[in-house]
């Protein structure tokens, strides 16, 4: 299995199954050439080099967050490669999910008396045209300090826990930095994936946590409709990280499906 994640990445599924990652160009792992070109179409041949490398003939891949779009972009333009896809709470167009999650965060930035930063987020998720990552919208998500991490799990606790995972990764604060040198690839999640959907021929899971703030109702349903051998596993207790959450039942519910499609 080919993991593709938006960040720097961790998982209980390594006891299922054998998998590689992606070459992390950036996100705290691999360093980057200063005149190198990043984009999507480069982390894709990235992909089909390390599969020829190993010499495997097709693969199943799981994209998690901004790694469900290189994910996507990568089963259509490679289907010979690509067994079968686990979309793990994909981030398949930016504007969307700024625009769930921006309301979400201006009501407790209100709830922490930072009446300015919150109206910024309600003037910004009603921009009549799309949002793009030059709006920066993470900036004043991030206004939220401490409490910006609970946007991304079901309850505080297990953003505490996340944390503390991270403070006991042992990176050191140079493989840290690195972690934004991915900022040429900013731009892909902003740009509309959604229609692609119906072009996808291979045997897919679309992940994602009750409480998830990345992938909006509206593009699971889009799913549901549009990709003929798709199926939706919801996460009852889990947001955007369910392998942290709940790691037996996420596990149980990725090696099922590649083991049925992939194996």
């Amino acid at each position: 299995m080919l993991g593709l994640h938006g960040g720097s990445g961790s998982s209980p599924r390594a006891e299922h199954q054998a998998r590689g990652g992606r070459p992390t160009r950036g996100a705290a792992v691999r360093r980057r050439a200063p005149d190198e070109p990043l984009d999507v179409d480069v982390l894709i041949d990235d992909f089909e080099a390390v599969r020829e490398h190993l010499g495997i003939e097709a693969w199943a891949v799981l994209g998690h967050s901004a790694g469900g779009g290189y994910a996507l972009r990568y089963a259509l333009r490679c289907p010979e490669s690509v067994r079968a896809v686990v979309f793990d709470c994909p981030c398949w167009d930016g504007d969307l999910t700024d625009r769930l999650r921006l309301p979400v965060v201006a009501a407790r930035l209100e709830e922490a008396g930072k009446v300015e930063a919150a109206a910024a987020c309600r003037h910004l998720a009603a921009k009549p045209g799309r949002i793009t990552a030059a709006d920066e919208s993470r900036l004043v998500m991030q206004e939220l300090d401490e409490s910006y991490l609970d946007l991304f799990f079901h309850t505080p606790e297990s953003a505490r826990a996340f944390e503390e995972l991270m403070e006991s990764a042992g990176f050191t604060e140079q493989q840290w930095a690195r972690g934004m040198s991915h900022q040429p690839l900013l731009d892909a999640m902003y740009q509309p994936q959604v229609h692609l959907l119906a072009g996808l021929r291979v045997p897919s899971l679309l992940v994602h946590g009750r409480s998830d703030l990345v992938v909006p109702p509206e593009v699971v349903e889009t799913y549901r409709t549009e990709v003929a051998r798709g199926a939706v596993h919801t996460f009852a207790g889990s947001g955007h990280f369910a392998y942290h959450e709940e790691p037996e039942e996420y596990a149980g519910v990725i090696a099922s499906f590649v083991r049925e499609h992939a194996s």
